[in-house]
């Protein structure tokens, strides 16, 4: 029987690799790639399509495309990718991106109040927030508008606008960490590869006793909690720059600025407080190196210490930084926020927030107490990024929109120019570009209306690689 055995399974793989069958799967293998697909539509979707598929789908799209214009010649394929129309519609397309988006990662250990934190800047009830760990296992994400003081509705209203649209950054909710995250504990992997894609980390910290939420460790203590944290993140970086030194293909600067970070960490330093150039660090972008992005502490407070003890959380804010192992107390930063509390009054208004903190004994509330406003205008800062407008300039009759729009003086490419300003907006207008013209929000609105502030002297006009400023109203010439 086992001799039978034997020689039945001999027989069943021999038949599974024999040139009968090799043949069969690459026949229906081709016949899979050479099914037709409906081409899609717009010029968008369609370079995006013949980007991001293989060879053969290229092929089998570009006979389709023939084949519906009722030409059934078959396309040379390096000849069409090559043509001067698809090299016009790609830098067309790279013109046509929307505003930069800033990504911030809310991540701490379970039950530290980052569902409740990422509720309270959503405001509404995106993230399911409950008293066991890993509540969260599916990042949420969830678009919140940087506060400018209402100079944005201001603008609209001057300008005459129908909607006004705000600078937003995406605040990414992820699952929480925990002892040997970096080895695949918990969430681990999932958790570090949703950090990797984000620009920031606002690090939750729970520095609240409260019966009713467990803690993971059994103890509340905020130095400690951070340091688990940001030895997870030491180590999934590490393991990260070592398998990456492995490889031939890293060389140049590359190869320097990883064997810099590898000294470091091996010693616990994060990179970030290693002095790391823009250009090194640049080189190893591509990476999402974890310690490598700034962090902002969030310390979450209850109700009483939140709006009664506010100095004397701010104390306790500086004293957890510097103790803090594995962080950068120079370039780390902390902001106080309530996340429970908060997240129970996100259906009032922002007025109505800041009587409700004056109700709980605070007498000089203000809009930057409340996480919506702090963080997102925290975030601004640590990251150098400003705001420019457009929308004032265009005649009341075809004004529909006022912008904001966020830029970075440290991108790759060099710092926003007007002429890269007009790109976002079109391609067609970046292509066509005569002037900018422009002035500051705050002299401009003092005027009654763009014509007369420009009679005034206030806006100038400025070409193509004029440099944006934080707060300037834009409105381009273009033919």
């Amino acid at each position: 029987d086992r001799v039978m055995a034997d020689t039945r399974a001999v027989l069943l793989w021999t038949s599974l690799f024999s040139p009968a069958s090799l043949l069969l799967f690459l026949l229906l293998l081709s016949t899979y790639y050479v099914s037709p697909r409906p081409l899609p539509n717009s010029r968008l979707q369609r370079h995006f399509f013949l980007r991001r598929r293989p060879l053969s789908v290229h092929i089998s799209t570009s006979f389709i495309a023939a084949s519906n214009h009722r030409d059934f010649r078959v396309l040379d394929l390096r000849r069409r990718l090559a043509s001067p129309s698809v090299r016009r519609l790609r830098k067309s397309v790279c013109s046509e991106t929307p505003c930069m988006k800033i990504r911030v990662a809310i991540v701490g250990l379970p039950n530290a109040g980052k569902s409740a934190l990422f509720n309270t800047l959503a405001r509404q009830e995106v993230a399911r927030s409950a008293n066991y760990p890993f509540c969260t296992i599916d990042p949420n994400v969830a678009p919140v508008p940087i506060p400018d003081g209402g100079l944005l509705e201001r603008l609209g209203s001057f300008a005459g606008s129908e909607r006004t649209v705000p600078a937003y950054l995406e605040w990414v909710d992820v699952a929480g960490l925990v002892r040997g995250a970096s080895k695949g504990e918990g969430l681990g992997n999932r958790f570090l590869a949703n950090v990797r894609e984000c620009a920031l980390i606002c690090h939750v910290l729970r520095c609240h006793e409260d019966p009713d939420v467990i803690h993971v460790d059994g103890r509340v203590g905020p130095v400690n909690d951070a340091d688990i944290v940001n030895l997870e993140l030491l180590l999934a970086d590490l393991a990260h720059v070592e398998r990456r030194l492995e490889k031939t293909t890293c060389t140049g600067m590359e190869r320097e600025t990883l064997e810099t970070i590898a000294v470091g960490l091996n010693q616990g330093i994060p990179a970030r407080k290693l002095g790391i150039s823009d250009s090194a660090a640049a080189s190893v972008r591509s990476m999402g190196l974890l310690t490598l992005k700034p962090v902002i502490y969030a310390l979450n407070l209850d109700e009483a210490d939140f709006a009664l003890g506010r100095e004397e959380a701010l104390t306790m804010a500086e004293k957890i930084l510097s103790s803090i192992a594995h962080g950068d107390p120079e370039l780390d930063t902390s902001v106080l926020v309530s996340a429970r509390m908060e997240s129970e009054i996100t259906s009032m208004n922002v007025q109505e927030q800041v009587n409700h903190l004056k109700s709980l004994g605070m007498e000089e509330a203000e809009q930057s107490f409340l996480s919506c406003h702090a963080l997102p205008l925290r975030v601004v800062q640590v990251m150098g990024l400003g705001m420019a407008y457009t929308g004032p300039g265009v005649p009341p009759e075809r004004s529909r929109t006022t912008k904001a729009h966020l830029f970075s003086a440290k991108r790759k490419g060099g710092p926003m120019t007007a002429a890269n300003l007009a790109g976002r907006i079109h391609g067609t207008i970046e292509k066509g570009f005569i002037r900018a013209e422009v002035a500051p929000a705050a002299k401009l609105l003092e005027y009654s209306g763009f014509t007369a502030a420009k009679e005034a002297g206030i806006v100038r006009s400025e070409g193509r690689d004029y440099i944006l400023k934080d707060d300037d109203v834009i409105l381009v010439r273009w033919k």
